[in-house]
């Protein structure tokens, strides 16, 4: 959990590099310059309409100020910054293709998926809707109980809370999609 005193320091930092003064905070957000201020010295922690304003004012996320990490407002991440993880339950890996950003909801992967053949599905659910575009091969996606096989260039999206799964439909070649999760911590 993050603390009062990180919040404070964030919108200290934010105001600053805005080159705003507390007096300008206070116009704009509606909010004393020493309440701001007592703010950002962690002296005391700002109501959740409060921040919502301070953050109208400096034209940030409100989000940014209570995320444990502090993140950027854009997700920008060069070819060469990639990096290829494991998968956990699947033979294969995948290229994470963009980054957190406050308030963000969607996560990009590359999945390449090593030749499977055994047809298996772990189904499961969660909240975030997923959709997926065929880059190279074929990909069995199984929801519900019902078998989609999409072949290069063939798109799919699913809700989340359904039971879902994919493999790779090949018993010999790698497949590749492009994924999108609608929330950023999905797995």
């Amino acid at each position: 959990m993050i603390d009062t005193a990180e919040v404070g320091r964030r919108i200290k930092k934010i105001r600053e590099s805005r080159f705003m003064t507390l007096k300008d905070v206070e116009r704009k957000a509606r909010i004393s310059a020493t309440h701001v201020s007592e703010i950002e010295r962690g002296m005391t922690s700002p109501t959740i309409n409060i921040l919502i304003r301070i953050a109208e004012a400096l034209e940030k996320d409100p989000a940014y100020f209570v995320e444990q990490q502090e993140l950027e407002d854009v997700s920008f991440v060069s070819y060469e910054d990639r990096e290829t993880d494991q998968m956990e339950k699947k033979d294969g890996s995948f290229v994470k293709l963009t980054r957190s950003i406050p308030g963000g909801r969607i996560t990009a992967r590359l999945i390449t998926l090593e030749p499977d053949g055994s047809g298996k599905f772990d189904q499961h659910t969660h909240e975030a809707d997923e959709a997926a575009l065929v880059l190279e091969g074929e990909i069995t996606f199984r929801l519900r109980k019902r078998n989609y096989t999409l072949k290069k260039g063939e798109s799919i999206y699913i809700v989340g809370t359904y039971e879902h799964d994919y493999v790779n439909a090949l018993a010999n070649g790698k497949s590749r999609m492009l994924w999108f999760g609608a929330d950023r911590n999905i797995r």
